[in-house]
């Protein structure tokens, strides 16, 4: 079969683009033309756009592929690099080595225009047909949970033992009552906010964070405006403050995930000299989980930094699920060893398109 490839022009194919989705992806309830937009056409920035290709069998769409621009800073330097998503092909047609091309010649172009390129893949079959075209697998992203009630969990997935929900709740409360001890720090005030209430501020914090990370997403006024714009999806942030200054910072949404309300958490990140205000946003997002129901708190977090932010000791537990950080050094312009070092990176959600 001869399949041709192009740069995506969304003004003539977006309706195909659409239906290729919700083929690739039945499992995603959202996929509006306002959920495109958002994600590939509203990305800020004077000269900011995210680059598209497809491709084509006669007149059927059958694969797409994306990335959006995403500044990071890297020591001392602002690099623009690629957070590639959106990638599918048409079910019909897998097993031909779509994939495989369609990357090769996205890949190609966008070495043009970004230093490397990053993806989240948690779909084992996936990554074969990246690994063919330069992508490398950096380090694990596992999701850690955190169970407040154990209902939906029983009721989804264990439906002969549902009838043990009151012991179990029972058990899961002791265990979280007795390692829950209320912690109070006089010199922080936390609240949480539906909207980020004070952007300068915001801006001192990220100063101070770039300062402490190797590599870090540039999170200023328009893309934290722009990432916490998706359509249909509302979310709520914890602000830590100490002498009228942020210290730390966790935003997070209400999901349904394997039939489980629950939290995810999009960004949490504190000071090095103030860890120990993980604790007070730990209890905060779980004392605004028992109000709303939700039933556990998920993150997706390097193993590192789960051990920096004592997620086992606030009685989350590593899932079975895990995403992987790939990475494709298009240009060379850092080694292979720097950006693949776990150390260098705090990556979360929010560092991707997904939550």
């Amino acid at each position: 079969m001869d399949f041709s490839f192009k740069e995506f022009d969304y003004r003539v194919d977006l309706d195909r683009q659409r239906e290729l989705f919700k083929d690739a992806f039945p499992e995603v309830s959202e996929a509006s033309v306002d959920s495109y937009n958002w994600l590939l056409q509203s990305f800020p920035g004077d000269k900011a756009h995210s680059y598209e290709y497809s491709a084509h069998l006669n007149n059927e769409m059958v694969g797409f592929y994306a990335a959006i621009p995403y500044r990071y800073k890297i020591q001392t330097k602002v690099t623009n690099i690629g957070m590639v998503c959106g990638v599918m092909t048409s079910s019909k047609h897998r097993g031909k080595g779509i994939f495989t091309k369609l990357g090769a010649y996205s890949l190609n172009d966008l070495k043009e225009h970004v230093s490397f390129t990053t993806g989240f893949p948690i779909r084992k079959e996936v990554i074969p047909g990246h690994l063919k075209v330069g992508w490398k697998i950096a380090f694990e992203l596992p999701l850690y949970i955190k169970f407040l009630k154990l209902d939906s969990l029983l009721k989804s997935k264990f439906r002969n033992l549902s009838f043990l929900t009151p012991f179990a709740n029972s058990i899961l409360y002791v265990y979280n009552k007795f390692l829950n001890k209320k912690l109070k720090h006089h010199k922080y005030s936390i609240i949480i906010h539906d909207n980020i209430p004070d952007y300068k501020k915001m801006d001192l914090f990220e100063s101070k964070w770039h300062t402490e990370n190797q590599i870090s997403l540039i999170r200023d006024e328009r893309f934290l405006k722009w990432r916490y714009n998706r359509p249909k999806t509302t979310y709520k942030f914890v602000i830590v403050e100490k002498e009228n200054e942020i210290c730390g910072f966790c935003s997070f949404r209400k999901i349904i995930k394997e039939g489980v309300p629950s939290y995810g958490i999009m960004d949490l990140r504190v000071h090095e000299e103030d860890n120990v205000a993980l604790n007070l946003i730990y209890q905060t997002i779980e004392e605004e989980a028992k109000k709303e129901n939700v039933e556990a708190i998920l993150l997706m977090i390097s193993k590192l930094y789960a051990s920096k932010y004592k997620l086992i000791k606030n009685r989350f537990i590593k899932s079975p699920f895990k995403f992987q950080l790939i990475i494709n050094n298009l240009r060379k312009d850092y080694p292979d060893s720097f950006l693949s070092d776990e150390s260098n990176w705090h990556l979360m959600w929010v560092d991707s398109d997904d939550l």
